[in-house]
C-alpha cells in the first residue's frame, strides 16, 4: 500500500464543521500507510530497575550506540511525581551482532532528598573525552524554592564518566530557582571554550508568572576551579506582557554566525487565541560588548500556530519547526524561516489536520540526507491509549512551488509503544530512531528504530 498523503494548502478560514469533516477523513485515510513502515522496538522499559517514560531524547555515539534517559522509574522512590515510582535513569543500548542489549548508567535520587538530581530530561552530550552531560528538572539543593518542584530542589546538570567499573555521576551545578534559572528542559550545547548552555522554563527574575512560577531564562554555566558557576543570558518577560517571551521549554541550537537560537512556549503576542499567556516566539541570542541581547524573529498569533518546539536548521540557513497547536485546523503547524537582508520572512508549511500535540511538546524534528523532515504527533492515530490514539511518526516531503506531502510513517498501537515524546534522531546510515513515553510490554515506553 501507498502512504496516505494531504496537501500542505493554507485555507484563509474555514468554518468548524469543514474542520471536523477534514478530521475525519484523515483518521479514515491513516491507516493505509501501516504496511510502509519498518518499525523494530529496540528495547521495551520495565519500570524497575531500567525506568520508565524515555523523555528528552537520544544520543549516538562513533559505535552506533543509543543514549538516553527515562524521567522516572530505577529505583522505588515515589516522591517525584507524575504517577510513577522512581526518580529515573541514564541507559545504554548497545548495538551488537545479536541486537541490541540495555544497560542501565546510572539511577537518579540516591538519597532521601535527590541531591544528585530528579527526573532527567533533554537530549545529553559527549565531550572529547567521552563524558556525558545532561540535566534534570527536579533534585539538586533541597528545598529550593522558585521554581516547579516537588520539594526536591530546581534541578541539575550533570556529568557522567565512564571508568573501569561503570560510570560515576557528578554535579556540575544545583541550579538554585529564583536566585537564577530553574527547571533545566531542553538539554545542554557546549561552545568552543567548554561552555554549556541551556534554558529552563521556570524561575529566572521575571515579574510576570505562567503557572505560579517564573518565566525561564537562558543561562551558561562555566568550569572553574573545581565548580561550575551559572551566567543567565536573558531572563524571559522582561518587558511588558512578556513580549519577548515566556516558558522556554525547548533547547537551544547554535547558528553558524555564532548566535544562539531558541523558542518560548508562551509569551509574545498576548491577543486571541491566546489571551494572557501568549502563544509563543522564536528568538535570537546576539553577543556584543560581553553581553547577550535578545531578538524576535517571530512572534506567533495562534493563526500560524501556538507554542513552539524545538527549531532544527536544514543546512541551508533555514529553521524549522512544529507548533503544538492552533495553525488552520486548530491542531498545530510546521514553520520555516528564512533569513533575508537582515530580517527573517516566516512561512506556515504544513498545516495539521489530525492530532492532539501535533508538534509533541517540545521536540524537535529531523531531516534525513534528501531533505524529508520528520517528525511525530503525540497522541491520535489508529491506537488506543488511554482512550486516545497511542502517536504517529510522519514525513514531510518537499515538492513544487513551496508545498509538502504529509504522510504518515508509523502508527502506533500501544503495544509497540505509545505517545511519542523525544527528539528524532538519524543515524549515518539513514536509520531514525526515537523513544515513547508510555506503551511497550510493560507500559513504560519504548526506544524504536524505523530503517528507511
Amino acid at each position: 500500500m501507498r502512504p496516505s498523503s494531504q496537501s500542505s494548502a493554507v485555507p484563509s478560514s474555514l468554518p468548524p464543521w469543514v474542520a471536523a469533516l477534514a478530521f475525519m477523513l484523515a483518521l479514515m485515510v491513516v491507516p493505509s500507510s501501516w504496511a510502509a513502515s519498518k518499525f523494530k522496538v529496540l528495547y521495551a522499559f520495565q519500570g524497575t530497575p531500567d525506568g520508565a517514560a524515555p523523555s528528552g531524547g537520544l544520543t549516538l555515539d562513533a559505535n552506533g550506540n543509543l543514549y538516553g534517559t527515562t524521567a522516572n522509574g530505577g529505583g522505588t522512590q515515589t516522591n517525584c511525581g507524575y504517577g510513577y515510582t522512581g526518580c529515573g535513569t541514564v541507559f545504554k543500548l548497545t548495538h551488537g551482532t545479536g541486537g541490541w542489549s540495555e544497560s542501565v548508567l546510572y539511577i537518579f535520587c540516591t538519597d532521601s532528598k535527590c541531591t544528585d538530581g530528579a527526573t532527567p530530561d533533554g537530549s545529553m552530550i559527549f565531550d572529547a573525552k567521552g563524558n556525558l552531560y545532561g540535566t534534570t528538572q527536579n533534585g539538586g539543593t533541597y528545598g529550593q524554592g522558585g521554581c516547579s518542584n516537588l520539594g526536591l530542589g530546581c534541578g541539575t546538570a550533570f556529568e557522567l564518566s565512564p571508568n573501569s567499573g561503570g560510570w560515576t555521576e557528578s554535579v556540575l551545578y544545583s541550579f538554585q530557582g529564583s536566585a537564577g534559572a530553574g527547571d533545566p528542559n531542553g538539554g545542554l550545547i557546549f561552545d568552543s571554550a567548554g561552555n554549556l548552555y541551556g534554558t529552563n522554563y521556570a524561575s529566572g527574575n521575571c515579574c510576570r508568572l505562567v503557572f505560579g512560577w517564573g518565566a525561564g531564562a537562558v543561562f551558561q554555566l562555566s568550569p572553574g576551579t573545581g565548580q561550575w558557576s551559572e551566567d543567565v543570558l536573558h531572563d524571559f518577560c522582561s518587558q511588558t506582557l512578556c513580549g519577548d517571551g515566556n516558558a522556554s521549554m525547548a533547547g537551544l541550537i547554535w547558528g553558524e554566525d555564532g548566535t544562539l537560537y531558541g523558542t518560548t512556549a508562551y509569551g509574545g503576542s498576548s491577543s486571541f487565541p491566546c489571551e494572557g499567556l501568549g502563544c509563543g516566539t522564536v528568538f535570537q541570542l546576539v553577543q556584543s560588548g560581553g553581553k547577550w541581547k535578545e531578538k524576535l524573529l517571530h512572534t506567533f498569533t495562534g493563526r500560524d500556530g501556538a507554542q513552539p518546539g524545538e527549531i532544527v536548521p536544514d543546512g541551508k540557513g533555514n529553521l524549522y519547526g512544529t507548533t503544538m497547536a492552533d495553525g488552520a485546523f486548530r491542531f498545530g503547524t510546521v514553520f520555516k524561516l528564512t533569513p533575508s537582508g537582515g530580517r527573517w520572512h516566516f512561512q506556515v508549511v504544513y498545516n495539521f489536520r489530525t492530532g492532539s500535540f501535533s508538534g509533541s511538546f517540545a521536540t524537535r524534528p529531523a531531516f534525513d540526507k534528501s531533505g524529508n523532515l520528520y517528525g511525530t504527533i503525540w497522541t491520535q492515530g489508529s491506537g488506543n491509549c488511554q482512550g486516545g490514539g497511542c502517536g504517529l511518526v510522519y514525513k514531510l516531503t518537499p515538492e513544487a512551488h513551496g508545498r509538502w506531502k504529509y504522510s504518515v510513517v508509523h502508527n502506533f498501537s500501544g503495544s509497540d509503544g505509545g505517545f511519542p515524546n523525544t527528539d528524532l534522531l538519524f543515524d549515518k546510515r539513514g536509520n531514525l530512531y526515537g523513544a515513547t513515553e508510555i506503551g511497550g510490554s510493560a507500559e513504560d515506553g519504548v526506544v524504536f528504530e524505523i530503517t528507511p
